[in-house]
């Protein structure tokens, strides 16, 4: 199931797009999604932290992707913000951000932004 995680990420990786049988995919398999992908930034922060916070804004861009066309998958992610919490925390502290919030927009859209004092 992980590596069908990695195709349809792939997909919109690769042409900007999500083919409806994907988008469908996604919804069935919502939460393995979010646990390989939360995962695997987590498990970057302490080695890479620049590259999981790449991780983070794509799958953050992704789910952007998929609630165009599913916009119920906003409520699904109500479960996923202590996660997305958690892992933003830990990444603002490794990139000396100050602060960081997880924002919910519309047109359905979810964003993190870190913020970075002046010097």
């Amino acid at each position: 199931m992980a590596n069908t995680v990695d195709v349809i990420f792939e997909e919109w990786e690769s042409s900007g797009t999500i083919s409806a049988p994907n988008i469908k995919r996604v919804e069935e398999i919502f939460e393995l999604l979010m646990k390989v992908k939360l995962g695997e930034v987590e498990t970057s922060v302490d080695a890479d932290p620049h590259f999981a916070f790449a991780q983070l804004i794509a799958l953050t861009s992704f789910l952007n992707a998929v609630a165009t066309k599913r916009p119920s998958i906003i409520k699904r992610l109500g479960k996923w913000v202590k996660k997305l919490q958690a892992v933003a925390n830990a990444l603002a502290k490794k990139l000396g951000a100050n602060g960081f919030s997880i924002g919910v927009q519309i047109p359905a859209g979810v964003s993190v932004d870190l913020s970075f004092p002046v010097t």
